[in-house]
């Protein structure tokens, strides 16, 4: 599941939740509260993606901060080799 899909359902789940303990309490702050510790627990309770897009993000910039220091490192190398000729 993407994130806006997890978006889309958990707001679902929010309205719902929110709706169901309006009617219950009959005070707004409280449902809020409710509904968003419903959202809270079924957060916890769901399975984690296996690869966090943040951690996925930084490896692949220092991947390409390696690639361009070697590349870097090989155009200096050839121009001492040049500068020797």
């Amino acid at each position: 599941m993407d994130i806006e899909q997890r978006t889309a359902a958990l707001t679902t789940v929010y309205i719902h939740s929110y709706n169901l303990a309006l009617k219950e309490v009959k005070n707004p702050n409280l449902a809020a509260q409710i509904a968003t510790a419903v959202i809270m627990v079924i957060d916890l309770n769901a399975p984690k993606q296996s690869v966090n897009p943040l951690e996925l993000l930084f490896a692949q910039m220092a991947t390409a901060a390696q690639q361009q220091r070697e590349e870097s490192e090989e155009n200096n190398h050839d121009r001492t080799e040049d500068a020797e000729n």
